[in-house]
């Protein structure tokens, strides 16, 4: 018996751009599951045995899963909800695929989105949002109240350098990392934020074309996007805001995935069918900072190389990719991981990218997936999405075509690199050196903070926070990285504070 092979035969993306319309996110998924099924050509629904979703909300027990498949009618059957993370959507598809070619499955619909701007829109309106927001920075400098910072304990992140340091946004998170990119390269801080602003320009040129979608649809130069303004403050050295994934938005997307054999039976098209080939999870053993080498993710790197092997191909094969994109580090550690090179010609986003499409919380690489279908839909490629989430600790890379593949589908997950030996001290009191480190800004207030990681004396690191409040100031548009600075314990010695030497 020949065992079933798996297919994408319907997508679906909705965006609220009206600025009076309040909706639920629920709304929207709806609105983007429908479009799905009707993309397909075929009534799927009494098939669909499972429903995946991106989670709805840190702040929130509704499940979106349950919720969309009550409102379009699927009868009984698995409802999945991921973690908070980005590379979810990634891990729902290519679950339900192995599930659809173990023959358990007919077919799954993936769902996803957020519905940020209308909870803003309704705040500054004065009335009650339908819906909390995604998360604690999905209102930007509007922030959140009270009652929703009392939840927060149930997503932190477990101790880490980074955190330790002071670096606990995503925005500070991925700025510490990009500081070692930035050393690996041989860059300086200018040097590496305008390489930023020509490693963005192309996906604002891929968000303009998608005037329904993309919340900034709109083609911007590299020194735009790197040179800091009255409208383009920086958020974290070496990030300005544009080269920061904007959340605050209204968008939503679906997918269906069914089997060869069901679409065959149903008459689906055969110009609407795009096969996953091969799919791979991976996770760090830890944060950045607790691994060899700062600049690396040897987990992606080892999700790209599976998924491409599973597939029988080497990513040079690959004529396009998506890369999460919520900070440029990120693009830059997808590069790394199936080998691209700066300069290379090929689209790094199908989408526009989280800073111009649009950062709809979790459910971002869902958007990806829709558009790599569209990609080959259109022509004979293939097609790589590569996801992250978590906290730069969890990965995962799918490959897409829309010819049938010569080998059966496979999904690897539970993929870990060999574990690292990077000891992570608490507090140190002794001249260390910094090897990442950022400076934080505030939006109306300057240079607030500059958390470090340092190396010390035994090869340990170490996070530590500015010893004064003059220091973000003194050292902002500087390099960190490489000098050297005096750290001590803080009076309860539980965590360590640095000076310059």
């Amino acid at each position: 018996m020949v065992a079933p092979i798996p297919v994408v035969v319907g997508v679906g993306q909705v965006a609220n751009q009206d600025p009076d319309r309040i909706v639920h996110p629920v709304e929207l998924i709806v609105e983007a599951a429908r479009l799905a099924l009707a993309d397909s050509g075929a009534d799927l629904r009494d098939r669909i045995g499972a429903v995946y979703s991106a989670p709805l909300s840190v702040f929130s027990e509704a499940r979106g899963a349950e919720l969309v498949a009550e409102q379009i009618g699927i009868g009984p059957g698995q409802r999945h909800q991921s973690n908070y993370s980005g590379a979810g959507p990634q891990h729902h598809l290519a679950h339900a695929s192995r599930e659809i070619a173990a023959g358990r499955l007919d077919a799954a619909l993936i769902v996803g989105g957020i519905a940020d701007a209308s909870v803003r829109t309704a705040r500054r309106r004065g009335v009650e949002p339908p819906s909390p927001p995604t998360s604690i920075w999905s209102q930007g400098s509007d922030g959140v109240d009270s009652e929703l910072q009392r939840v927060i304990g149930g997503w932190q992140r477990p101790y880490s350098a980074e955190g330790a340091a002071g670096a606990q946004m995503p925005s500070s998170y991925f700025a510490i990392l990009a500081s070692a990119l930035a050393a690996a390269a041989g860059h300086d801080a200018d040097e590496h934020r305008r390489w930023y602003g020509e490693l963005l320009a192309p996906f604002t040129e891929v968000a303009a074309t998608r005037p329904g979608l993309a919340w900034f649809p709109a083609a911007r130069t590299p020194a735009e996007i790197s040179t800091p303004a009255d409208d383009n403050r920086f958020v974290a050295e070496p990030f300005t805001k544009l080269m920061c994934s904007f959340p605050t938005i209204d968008l939503a997307a679906a997918v269906l995935v069914t089997s060869v054999e069901v679409a065959d039976r149903l008459g689906v098209r055969s110009e609407s069918r795009v096969h996953p080939w091969a799919a791979a999870s991976a996770k760090e053993h830890g944060a950045p900072a607790e691994r060899p080498a700062m600049h690396r993710s040897q987990a992606y790197a080892l999700a790209a190389s599976t998924a491409c092997d599973a597939a029988g191909i080497a990513p040079a094969d690959l004529a396009a990719f998506d890369l999460y994109s919520c900070f440029p580090a990120a693009v830059e550690l997808g590069m790394a991981a199936f080998g691209v090179a700066p300069g290379d010609p090929r689209p790094l986003t199908l989408t526009g990218g989280l800073p111009y499409f649009g950062g709809p919380g979790a459910s971002y690489a869902l958007h990806a997936i829709a558009c790599a279908v569209e990609r080959c839909r259109a022509a004979d490629e293939l097609v790589a999405v590569g996801a992250l989430g978590g906290f730069v600790d969890d990965f995962g890379v799918g490959v897409y075509s829309r010819r049938e593949p010569d080998r059966p589908f496979t999904y690897t997950d539970g993929l870990r690199p060999p574990p690292s030996h990077v000891v992570i001290a608490h507090t140190g009191d002794e001249i260390a050196e910094v090897i990442a480190a950022t400076v934080l800004h505030d939006r109306d207030g300057g240079p607030t903070a500059a958390p470090v990681i340092v190396r010390l004396a035994d090869g340990s690191r170490l996070g530590a926070q500015a010893a004064d409040p003059a220091i973000p100031a003194d050292v902002a548009g500087t390099t960190l990285v490489g000098r050297h600075v005096r750290v001590t314990a803080t009076p309860d010695g539980a965590a360590a504070v640095w000076r310059p030497t």
